[in-house]
């Protein structure tokens, strides 16, 4: 049920991280392709976000033989399949880039949308610290595949073949996911079918309000905003900050210690939090990333930065893994779809944001300068530690204690 997170994974991390700057640079004057992608991304990524919230209502309705969930899951998967991959079949253009990028949002979020329901349709409380570490560690485990291969074929200027390797790996996993869960996916009550229009004017209303979830929302957007500051240009940081030869490779290699460091905590902390409790995992992970991000600031020795970003991956496990498993106890069962697709905003808003506001720090700063950088990790260690705060004020033990099924 879980593995279309390493496909959409695959995808998200591939794209982002590695292939976005080095392609838009490629077709855009070199001084403004940290604003270029910032736009583009906030732009597609908030479009993703409507599309998500829409697919998750909608599927809570859908009274399709083929279930409630199945069929978003399909058209977001075999649909994405040639739209993703039009920035390899095409002449390589800003607008194809856009239409590639833009495509990929919409689609992997249409399934996305349907999918993130599954915890609450399927998985019975006791279970879901372990099934959201699971989850997690599919994400991880893509994106640790994705930062050897797809770096790889970067750096031999081959962004055309990843592109095709994405695409087909997102179709592929969404398949096998909709045959797994084909005996679980049982159709809505025809009686509460809803059109197009009425998803659109209800995206923001809710028939049971949980206020603690919420709290939990917004402390997970201000939590990941501190943890996408350099998703998007971490490759020009690692050459820029500490004159990497070849960042390329060092990102390659940053990002495998840190993605096989977040997998394994992720999964050991999801258990965990099944045996002592959510709460206390979260507020601890929010506020040692925010220490260790400061760090950062004060060394320029990349031994060091690895070391600390050991530190802060260790940290951000459980904020992958226990914040799913949170808010899937705090769903209400008939408005699953709704409320996953809000909590699914706790790592898509940041990904509009995030490279908006950052890239315009360094696009401000001067991106092919250290003390931008410098700039950037402040406020991302800011981030994490008012993440931290809002959550330890306004998400209390008793709160989840008389809402969480």
């Amino acid at each position: 049920m879980t593995i279309p997170m390493f496909g959409a994974n695959f995808v998200w991390v591939s794209y982002n991280s590695i292939l976005l700057l080095p392609l838009v640079q490629k077709v855009a004057p070199a001084e403004h392709s940290s604003i270029t992608v910032g736009i583009i991304a906030f732009v597609a990524n908030l479009v993703g976000i409507v599309v998500s919230i829409l697919f998750g209502i909608l599927s809570d309705h859908s009274a399709s033989r083929f279930g409630r969930r199945t069929p978003s899951i399909l058209i977001g998967t075999l649909v994405g399949l040639p739209v993703i991959a039009c920035g390899a079949i095409f002449h390589l253009s800003l607008p194809v880039i856009i239409v590639s990028y833009l495509g990929m949002q919409i689609f992997t979020n249409i399934a996305n949308g349907a999918w993130w329901p599954l915890l609450v349709d399927t998985v019975p409380d006791d279970q879901r610290g372990l099934a959201s570490g699971l989850q997690g560690f599919y994400m991880l485990l893509a994106s640790a595949i994705s930062f050897m291969v797809v770096t790889y074929l970067n750096e031999i200027n081959r962004p055309d073949i990843a592109l095709l390797l994405m695409a087909g790996i997102f179709a592929l996993t969404g398949l096998i996911c909709t045959r797994a869960i084909r005996p679980y996916d049982k159709p809505a009550a025809s009686s509460r079918t809803l059109s197009l229009s009425d998803a659109i004017t209800g995206m923001f209303r809710v028939r049971t309000r949980v206020a603690v979830f919420f709290w939990l929302v917004f402390s997970g957007f201000l939590i990941n905003m501190g943890l996408n500051s350099l998703q998007y240009f971490a490759r020009d940081f690692l050459g820029i900050y500490f004159g990497l030869a070849n960042p390329d490779a060092g990102l390659r290699l940053v990002g495998l210690i840190n993605l096989v460091v977040i997998m394994l905590a992720a999964v050991g902390t999801g258990l965990l939090s099944d045996k002592i409790g959510r709460r206390k995992l979260i507020v601890a992970g929010a506020i040692i990333s925010a220490i260790t991000t400061f760090g950062m600031v004060l060394t320029r020795d990349f031994t060091v930065f690895l070391i600390l970003t050991v530190v802060r991956a260790v940290a951000t496990g459980p904020i992958m893994a226990v914040i799913p498993a949170l808010a899937s106890g705090l769903a209400p069962q008939e408005e699953a779809g709704q409320y996953m697709a809000y909590n699914n905003m706790t790592t898509a808003l940041p990904s509009a944001f995030a490279p908006l506001l950052f890239g315009a720090i360094l696009n401000l700063g001067g991106a092919s300068t250290p003390a931008s950088f410098v700039t950037l990790l402040i406020i991302s260690a800011g981030f994490y530690m008012l993440g931290g705060i809002v959550f330890g004020l306004n998400v209390s033990q008793k709160a989840l204690g008389e809402n969480i099924r």
